[in-house]
């Protein structure tokens, strides 16, 4: 969460903290653990499935 946004040059966390939200370590693991878990459950078959319901062509191999 440290990284610099390109357009102003500002700390995510800057940003955060200035919203009143603090950013601890055990909270970004608990945030990447989330964000593994999820991306783990994006199966090939469940994104096809999603793209045929709003309507997008499949994509090439």
């Amino acid at each position: 969460m440290a990284n610099q946004s390109p357009e102003t040059g500002t700390r995510s966390e800057d940003v955060l903290a200035a919203a009143g939200i603090v950013v601890t370590p055990e909270g970004k693991a608990r945030a990447r653990e989330r964000l593994r878990a999820a991306d783990q459950r994006w199966t090939t078959e469940l994104r096809d499935e999603l793209r045929a319901q709003i309507g997008l062509p499949a994509r090439a191999a």
